[in-house]
């Protein structure tokens, strides 16, 4: 304190013992700072202010010790040091596009300087550098405030869209009776439900999720202010689409009203997708960013279809085939009109939804492609059938989608992809019906050499060629036994060595295997009931003899791999023997079927999660890629560094998530998901910084030896990419190849292979 001791002889007192921290000693030393508060009013008022009371006149340097003057310089340099620091993260802010930045985020930045500031005095600097004179929250979180809005989800909530749609919700993934809202305990705490009763985890309290989203980026999450809330009041560009052509495809429906639709919000829905900037863009208001179709068509037959196409050949219409719009490419996005002025009409297929015959000894079944992936698994269980095909958006997701976007599903290691599973299929172009062999509705052919087939040119063609209306397809028995189990193993390299060799097995893999990293199997810790997982993997550590295992494990390296088994007693029994040697072989720990059943089921839930968060001002997203071994690990880590770097670059407020899976094996190597995540208060056009943000890891993806896409399609999000994947006399054979099968030019979405048309 600069002060001389207490006169008289204290030589038996032993000298008092300070901190060592110098935090510490500063919080001792401001216990007393009033005292320099008048001391400091002509140098730093607002430092004097900010100390203790405040006094009109300083105190002149005449009147102080000579101690006290070598105290009171220290804090002036250390008040000079503090302001400094904040003015250069402010100046960095400001250069970044942060006119305005919070108080936090300037804090966040300052934090990250050279100079060591105790928290106690920067944080004050900030405040007194932006002029506030609120505080940090008790918790030390990034705390944004902004005025109170209408609650994400509400009773009665509803939008008037067709029926097709009265399920579904607007702006948000999944069913209108699901999702995740925020419940305060009666202590206070902030906890999560999954409302509705579809899924396992409908119901149950997860106390752990939102500090969970708090510690890994280092936001507060405020339920009581939403940044972006699912508003059905949504700004929608009118249909252009003349009258005369309006009852012309009405004509074609047999004049159902129902079935031609020109309404807004049904509009809307068909011209967007689920990717995040799709989402951004329906809370934010901003849909007048793209074109909407001007009209939905909904055929109920092939023959409706023919007439379709003709009547477009006809009127120089644009079709747009529409399966579930489950998409995250952007591939159901209407052309600009500067690229075409002609009336888009989106066509959605999902009247067309039946089982048109099953084939029981030749186990296939021919299907109408726009029959959604929960009603076909229904349909066929329903007859001791599976369709071994199951992608993660199968409840919403079409036949024909998954063949127009050459999908994978996450039993891929037991039935195949959907190129192995799909035998034939019908399509109509602007040529007129395409198909082969039995008129593609009859006995499928295991293999021919008859030159190229129609079902290869049609994987992937993304609306581009015309519209796929059946398809013959595989199926399987019921498997007699499903069971489920799952891995913990003590950090990822032991992780990828252990899904490569399962990956060795063959025949005997079983049908699902996914690698979670850390933060991935935090999070789906975090998701659980009160009696977490961890809870259960202790429960199963202490049960077997391997507890050094559980003596070494490090939380924050931990890894989890999730695994299903389908198929006979006799062959599950043997895949788990050989799972069960694996792990051990990789020094892991079995740790039951609660957490790989868990892990299963989660996949339906954790997709509500993006918008959930998106709801409290994060942006989130999934992109995914195949990887060969080889490249494997130098891929995951070059792009988990490339995300944090341009992150950091853009000075973005909070800490980002990004973490990654691994799931579909292969002999040659795997897919991976990787997600990402970041808080957007205060940034300026976030679903375009995230976008740019994401394209920077795809180049590096690519860079690293990976490739474009896995199973989620090219679109028009990833089409500017695809010069890195054809050659230029490839795509010359693509558009040839497009100008033979749609000399009109019927079908112009402009995705993927065939975006680049003149």
């Amino acid at each position: 304190m600069g002060h001389d001791l207490w006169p008289g002889d204290h030589s038996p007192c032993p000298p008092p013992q300070l901190p060592i921290s110098e935090t510490e000693r500063l919080a001792i030393f401001l216990h007393f700072g009033h005292y320099y508060s008048k001391l400091m009013m002509q140098s730093h008022p607002k430092w004097g202010i900010w100390l203790g009371l405040k006094f009109n006149d300083g105190m002149a340097d005449t009147a102080i010790h000579d101690n006290t003057r070598i105290v009171l310089q220290t804090l002036r340099n250390l008040f000079d040091k503090a302001n400094e620091v904040v003015k250069e993260a402010v100046d960095l802010l400001e250069s970044k596009g942060f006119c305005n930045p919070t108080p936090s985020h300037v804090y966040q930045y300052s934090r990250q300087s050279g100079y060591h500031i105790p928290s106690s005095l920067l944080y004050p600097a900030v405040l007194i550098h932006l002029g506030e004179t609120h505080g940090q929250n008790s918790k030390g979180f990034i705390s944004y405030r902004s005025d109170p809005v209408t609650p994400l989800f509400e009773k009665g909530d509803e939008v008037d869209t067709h029926p097709s749609m009265a399920s579904e919700s607007f702006g948000a993934w999944g069913f209108k009776d699901s999702g995740f809202v925020v419940k305060i305990e009666n202590n206070g705490s902030k906890s999560v439900i999954m409302k509705g009763n579809r899924y396992k985890i409908s119901g149950r309290s997860m106390p752990k999720l939102i500090p969970f989203l708090e510690n890994e980026t280092n936001v507060e999450v405020d339920p009581l202010k939403v940044a972006l809330p699912k508003s059905a009041q949504v700004t929608i560009p009118s249909s252009d689409l003349p009258d005369d052509l309006l009852q012309a495809l009405r004509k074609i429906v047999s004049n159902d009203l129902q079935r031609m639709l020109t309404s807004d919000l049904v509009r809307a829905r068909h011209g967007t997708g689920h990717s995040q900037e799709d989402m951004y863009m329906i809370r934010n208001d901003t849909l007048s960013q793209i074109r909407l179709p001007d009209g939905v068509i909904y055929p109920e037959n092939e023959d409706e279809v023919k007439s379709l196409v003709s009547l477009a050949a006809e009127k120089d219409l644009c079709l747009i085939p529409f399966g579930g719009g489950t998409n995250v490419c952007h591939a159901t996005w209407c052309p600009p009109k500067d690229q075409d002025p002609r009336p888009m009409i989106t066509v959605d297929m999902r009247r067309m939804n039946k089982i048109l015959s099953i084939n029981e000894e030749d186990s296939t079944i021919h299907v109408q492609a726009g029959i959604t992936g929960g009603d076909l698994v229904r349909e066929m269980a329903s007859r001791g059938y599976t369709i071994g095909h199951e992608p993660d958006s199968i409840e919403f997701s079409t036949l024909g989608g998954w063949i127009a976007t050459k999908a994978s599903g996450m039993k891929q290691n037991r039935y195949g992809n959907i190129e192995g599973i799909v035998k034939e299929v019908r399509v109509i172009s602007s040529c007129g019906e395409l198909w082969q062999h039995n008129d593609g509705n009859g006995a499928s052919f295991a293999r021919v050499s008859t030159g190229t087939d129609l079902s290869s040119i049609m994987l992937g063609s993304e609306g581009s060629l015309g519209i796929i209306t059946s398809a013959v397809m595989r199926i399987w028995p019921v498997p007699q036994v499903r069971e489920y189990e799952s891995v913990i193993l003590h950090k990822f390299e032991d992780g990828l060595l252990f899904m490569k060799d399962v990956s060795k097995l063959g025949a005997l893999k079983p049908a699902s295997v996914r690698l979670l990293d850390n933060t991935q199997f935090r999070l789906g810790q975090a998701m659980q009931s009160k009696d977490s997982t961890i809870k259960s993997i202790k429960r199963s550590l202490t049960k077997i003899a391997t507890s050094l295992f559980a003596d070494n494990y490090r939380s924050e390296e931990i890894v989890c791999a999730t695994v299903t088994f389908e198929g006979s007693e006799s062959e599950v029994h043997l895949q788990t023997q050989h799972i069960r040697n694996l792990a051990s072989k990789h020094g892991g720990l079995c740790a039951g079927s609660e957490i790989g059943k868990s892990g299963y089921d989660m996949t339906y839930a954790i997709a509500y999660i993006r918008d959930f968060a998106m709801t409290y001002g994060f942006l989130a997203e999934s992109f995914e890629t195949f990887v060969p071994w080889s490249k494997l690990r130098s891929m995951i880590n070059a792009t988990k560094e490339r995300l944090k770097t341009e992150h950091e670059e853009r000075a973005l407020p909070g800490n980002p998530i990004i973490t990654c899976r691994v799931t579909q094996l292969y002999d040659e190597g795997v897919c991976v998901y990787f997600y990402f995540c970041m808080n957007f208060n205060n940034v300026k056009d976030p679903s375009a910084v995230f976008a740019d943000i994401e394209l920077a890891a795809r180049l590096e993806i690519l860079a690293q030896g990976g490739s474009l896409s896995h199973h989620h399609g090219i679109g028009k999000h990833r089409a500017p990419l695809m010069d890195k994947v054809n050659s230029e006399g490839l795509r010359k054979v693509f558009m040839n190849l497009k100008d033979a099968v749609d000399p009109d030019n019927v079908f112009g979405v402009r995705n993927g292979t065939y975006s680049f048309q003149s």
